[in-house]
């Protein structure tokens, strides 16, 4: 070999040396927040939308104690990869978890970890519910005191806001609140002028408005399991049209949860008629042959014997509060006649109950002003139900169970607990001096 061929190939492996690419490693992950960034001890499933960078599929999470290397209670039970950036965490949240901030930890399979300091935090769970009004509250129908709960979802708190996404039952025989953990990741969210109707061990909920805007969702929720399942619709299965303020009530003797009516965002009102059986998930468009007039923010229930009454309720443009009453067979509604000379209600957002002798109306307004109704009415069913009479009675006895006083204030919703004939009251709202008032008194009226 001559010189210069020698003197190239050296300076060709000076230069492949010079040149070699040099191996970088790979970033570790980043974690820089939790949403929701809380839970309340004893949360057996909840989604928590892990952010950062520098994720992979292979990501494992971790929630410790913050400094330690403890788990303090959180268990991860699933992560989805959705991208470099975001992860999905379910965890479960013993009902014995540290009350304490909580560092979260994520994992890849080559080694690489990261940690965000203090993102997340587990809360004592409240043990009675935040002032609210224009929220949710019914009967699951237990006849005994074992099985009755009264049920409550959502509202809108003392800062406009709607209030948590919470469900709560209440038993009056034990003048208790309870909050409930669902044990499902999958919930509805906030929520307020939902529909809400409860039996034979679930409870329906659909449409309502999330402070923002309609909601057009339907959920189940299961007493045997404290799950909740979201009802799929499809040109196929359609459900009712998003809307808030309309009217449930549960039917017994059918089976299902009837829906009228309520208020969307169409100018014309709404006056459809639905069921829907809580087995199959399927919502069913009724065509009866009497349609009662469009309206929202009326009231139902099932009387036995009977069907499912409704009364009141306003028109779309709130010019006037209804005082018609109707009931609903499984097939068709038929108008309750009585004579409009005589005393009777005229009301929107009240609340209904059937004492086992005659039907109960209290609370709501009288008028599109929302002038508070100050009167207890009773409507008793003549022969054949197809008519009967209204009258007047004092609320009974009063007693305040927890809260700020022992006023029933305007806007409280009642639901009716069977087995002790209490009548439960709970919520409402007042304007004072330009500003919304709500509040959080439990009353009971026997």
């Amino acid at each position: 070999m001559n010189a210069w061929k020698r003197i190239a190939l050296a300076a060709l492996a000076f230069f492949g040396v010079g040149f070699a690419p040099i191996a970088v490693a790979a970033p570790p992950p980043m974690v820089t927040s939790a949403t929701p960034a809380s839970a309340y001890a004893g949360t057996t499933a909840l989604d928590v939308v892990v952010t950062g960078s520098n994720f992979d599929r292979t990501a494992k999470v971790q929630y410790l104690v913050t400094g330690t290397t403890d788990t303090g209670g959180i268990a991860v039970t699933k992560v989805v990869y959705r991208s470099n950036s975001q992860l999905v965490t379910t965890i479960a949240v013993a009902s014995t978890a540290d009350l304490s901030k909580f560092d979260i930890v994520v994992t890849l399979s080559d080694g690489r970890k990261g940690k965000g300091t203090t993102l997340f935090m587990v809360q004592a769970p409240p043990t009675y519910p935040a002032n609210r009004a224009w929220h949710s509250f019914t009967s699951n129908g237990g006849s005994d005191v074992a099985a009755s709960r009264l049920y409550m979802y959502g509202g809108a708190g003392s800062d406009w806001q709607a209030v948590p996404a919470d469900l709560w039952y209440y038993r009056a025989y034990y003048d208790q609140w309870t909050l409930v953990s669902p044990a499902s990741a999958t919930r509805p969210g906030k929520r307020q002028w939902t529909g809400l109707s409860c039996g034979t061990g679930v409870c329906v909920m659909t449409g309502g408005s999330n402070g923002v805007g309609l909601v057009n969702e339907t959920w189940v929720y299961s007493e045997a399991t404290s799950a909740w399942t979201q009802a799929k619709c499809a040109r196929t299965s359609p459900c009712p049209t998003a809307r808030q303020m309309t009217t449930m009530a549960f039917d017994p003797q059918r089976g299902n949860h009837l829906l009228f009516g309520g208020r969307g965002s169409q100018s014309s009102g709404l006056n459809d008629t639905w069921t829907f059986d809580a087995a199959t998930l399927k919502w069913t468009l009724k065509a009866p042959t009497l349609k009662p007039a469009e309206r929202n923010r009326a009231a139902a229930l099932n009387v036995p014997g009977i069907g499912v009454v409704m009364h009141g309720g306003q028109d779309y443009y709130g010019r006037a509060a209804r005082c018609d009453l109707f009931v609903w067979n499984g097939s068709n509604w038929r108008s309750i006649q009585f004579d409009v000379n005589q005393p009777h209600p005229c009301l929107h957002s009240h609340s209904m109950a059937w004492d086992g002798q005659r039907l109960v109306m209290t609370g709501g307004y009288v008028d599109t002003s929302d002038t508070p109704n100050p009167v207890l009415w009773r409507f008793t069913f003549a022969a054949g139900a197809s008519s009967g009479v209204w009258s007047q009675a004092s609320s009974g006895t009063c007693l305040l169970i927890a809260g700020t006083d022992a006023t029933i204030h305007p806007g409280a919703k009642m639901a009716y607990d069977v087995p002790t004939a209490t009548r439960v009251w709970f919520g409402g709202e007042e304007n004072i001096d330009g500003a919304a008032v709500r509040y959080g008194d439990t009353v009971e009226c026997q």
